[in-house]
């Protein structure tokens, strides 16, 4: 059955199906609409990102099968490599690793069909649905790497589709607020339409309304909204102006405060604290300068709403307090004691079976590494630590080499929005299978290659 969303998302697919500049587009733009889909079978649904994903892979290949080479693709494929191997350990683990283990190990299921309890390991449909998404995600990023290298490809304008998206989520995010506030008309069903995931909506903080945009939970749209703000505030701080990421970076802020995420509020801090030991070990002055600059605005503006708020909106200061103290006693939840458990049983499932994993797909954690760790071991998280020291390596021999200024920005804005969002996944998120995620690592190598090339020919 095609949704609503569907009607309007699918015919833009098609008509673009010759144009993957538009495509990559698209995977953007349908990444932002994280809990929706565009068909459904049963009880399982189409993400939007995953369609105009498709094609374009498919494009790719077929390409590359009538022998269409790109400039540095041997050099994208170089830095690929660690990832590709992760990738296929985690397809061979999923079919091994729960026959090899099997009722042998406890695990936490992908979807129970009752209620969530420890279960004996087994093969299960997850392994399958799983491994589905991440062939995907992993083909789009390998064919996207490859594909970016391109002379004639406008990697600026796919960098800012990205900060269009995140201003899309921001809009429906308050858009929603309105609704829960005033009663004003918000398409629940258009926008939360995966009968595949869990909604959390209409949950409550007192008497606020908690929002979830176009995503599944707050922490979901949290999570989404730190790429936004990572990337567009490293932009700023490093001097790359422009009213897209400043506007972009106030925007998403604010509804990240606005969202009552408990991850999305840490992961902030977190941000602004690796910032800080970033900017006092190897900032620049002008990098130095900026960030004192931009923490004492910051500063200055809390002040001003701690004295301000109380008297002018006491209401709104009730409601602000509830939601922060709400925030700081979250330890002595139940939620933050089950997560904590899963993230700890994660680790421990890993131990057990001598570091090769439970195989992808097996179990569920609360956080990303327990559950890299669980889903495929020692061996793919060392993998996949390669993989980042050599997009560093990567990255920074490319910023030495750029002629221009244009690369520096691009990749300070991937960088930026893939730290943000790896912050908050490793707070609250199992893993990482969107697919704007994956297309920001694919722009950033391919940026950084196409530098690399030019410099050597």
């Amino acid at each position: 059955m095609i949704t609503g969303l569907g009607i309007a998302f699918l015919p833009l697919c098609l008509l673009f199906i010759n144009n993957p500049a538009r495509l990559l587009e698209l995977v953007f733009i349908g990444s932002a609409f994280a809990a929706a889909a565009v068909l459904v079978f049963g009880g399982f649904g189409v993400a939007p990102g995953l369609v105009p994903s498709a094609i374009f892979v498919g494009f790719v290949i077929l390409k590359l099968l009538f022998s269409t080479r790109y400039p540095a693709e041997r050099l994208v494929l170089k830095v690929y490599l660690p990832f590709i191997l992760v990738t296929a350990w985690a397809l061979i683990g999923s079919m091994l690793m729960p026959r090899f283990f099997q009722n042998q190990i406890l695990v936490w299921p992908q979807k129970a069909a009752t209620f969530m309890v420890l279960s004996p390991l087994a093969p299960n449909s997850g392994n399958y649905t799983q491994d589905a998404y991440f062939t995907a995600v992993a083909a789009l990023t390998v064919c996207a790497g490859v594909y970016l290298t391109r002379d004639d490809f406008n990697l600026g304008r796919l960098l800012n589709v990205y900060f269009v998206s995140g201003l899309m989520v921001v809009f429906i995010s308050l858009w929603q607020f309105a609704g829960n506030m005033v009663g004003i008309w918000f398409p629940t069903n258009f926008f939360l339409s995966n009968p595949g995931w869990a909604l959390l909506t209409g949950e409550s903080v007192g008497s606020f309304i908690r929002i979830t945009g176009p995503f599944s939970e707050p922490s979901a749209l949290a999570s989404y909204l730190c790429g936004t703000v990572g990337g567009s505030g490293w932009l700023i701080l490093n001097g790359h102006g422009g009213v897209l990421p400043r506007i972009t970076l106030a925007a998403a802020a604010f509804t990240v405060l606005l969202s009552t995420s408990t991850t999305g509020y840490v992961a902030l801090v977190l941000m602004a604290g690796m910032l800080a030991a970033y900017t006092a070990v190897l900032g620049s002055p002008g990098l130095r300068r900026r960030v004192i600059i931009g923490f004492a605005g910051i500063a200055a503006f809390g002040v001003a709403c701690v004295v301000t708020v109380p008297v002018v909106a006491p209401g709104v200061a009730k409601t602000v307090a509830t939601i922060t103290n709400a925030t700081l006693n979250k330890q002595s939840s139940s939620s933050y004691n089950d997560r904590t458990g899963t993230d700890k049983d994660s680790v421990h499932e890993a131990w057990e079976s001598y570091g090769l994993g439970v195989g992808w797909g097996s179990n569920r954690s609360s956080s990303l590494v327990p559950g890299l760790l669980a889903g495929v071991g020692a061996i793919g998280v060392a993998a996949l630590v390669w993989f980042a020291i050599g997009i560093t390596l990567h990255v920074r021999l490319a910023h030495r080499l750029a002629a221009t200024d244009e690369p520096r920005r691009i990749m300070h804005g991937c960088v930026g929005a893939i730290l943000g969002t790896l912050t908050a996944a490793a707070i609250s998120d199992p893993t990482i299978t969107s697919p704007d995620f994956f297309l920001l690592v694919a722009l950033l190598i391919a940026t950084a290659a196409r530098v690399r090339y030019e410099a050597a020919v």
